[in-house]
């Protein structure tokens, strides 16, 4: 009995540890392979920001703008008062929220990556002509307070050690929400739903933002969506530390994109 027993407690080991080593290499270094970029929105006429010695008022739109163009044929000339601004990285995150059973106890795993691209085009005289571009996130980069964490996310769970699962990307298709005015320094809450693509599986998304033109220079939008991580087939690994782990993922975005002109 105890002969077995012995043996039981040894193949378990085994596999714990042939699960751990797996983990291990498959997430590889996390390292991205590139520099993170997005297709280009637009060529407009005109990048220059607009005057900042007066507020700058949106005149009222529909009750939703199209949003999204396709990623390989750019849109038509802007017009004078339209700006581009491009996601800065260095003030920007993306981020994804999940609660878990850490060692018995209820835990929160956040993890965070600056690697993200995109473009917005602002026309300010007429903001229904305004476009969002498709926004690229390098989930490889995502980061944890655990190393093992992230190389199970980018082995068994994202597979973005891999290079075809490298990018997510959400591609816009409309925003509903813009308001009769605008002044510079305003926060106006929008909802943006497009296409969330993740892991080789796309799904729709819609995320509640707050947008504010911080100047004709500046733009900053925050936003979050829920999504399910089994209507993306992500699957969590066996580890005897973890279980309980959420459906729910709740995704944050904080993006600073600043005008292309200055």
């Amino acid at each position: 009995m105890v002969r077995r027993i012995v043996l039981v407690m040894a193949v378990l080991a085994v596999a714990v540890l042939g699960a751990v080593a797996y983990v291990w290499f498959s997430g590889g270094s996390g390292e991205p392979s590139t520099e993170v970029t997005a297709p280009p929105i637009t060529s407009p006429s005109t990048t220059a920001a607009p005057s900042t010695t007066a507020p700058t008022i949106i005149p009222e739109s529909t009750t939703a703008t199209t949003a999204g163009v396709e990623a390989t044929e750019p849109a038509g000339e802007a017009e004078d008062s339209a700006v581009l601004y491009r996601i800065d990285k260095a003030e920007s995150s993306v981020s994804f929220e999940i609660d878990e059973i850490l060692n018995g106890n209820p835990f929160r795993v956040v993890g965070v990556t600056t690697e993200v691209a995109g473009e917005v085009l602002i026309d300010f005289d007429d903001p229904t002509a305004s476009q969002l571009g498709t926004i690229v996130i390098n989930v490889r980069t995502l980061a944890t307070d655990s190393g093992f964490r992230d190389r199970a996310i980018r082995g068994p769970i994202l597979g973005s050690s891999r290079d075809e699962n490298e990018f997510a990307t959400f591609e816009p298709l409309d925003i509903e929400g813009l308001p009769d005015l605008v002044t510079m320094g305003d926060q106006v809450p929008l909802q943006v739903t497009g296409t969330f693509s993740l892991s080789g599986v796309s799904r729709p998304v819609t995320f509640d933002t707050a947008v504010t033109v911080v100047s004709g220079e500046r733009v900053e939008v925050t936003g979050t969506a829920t999504v399910l991580r089994s209507d993306f087939g992500l699957n969590i690994p066996d580890v005897p530390s973890v279980s309980g782990v959420a459906d729910e993922i709740l995704l944050v975005i904080d993006l600073v994109a600043v005008a292309t002109g200055v």
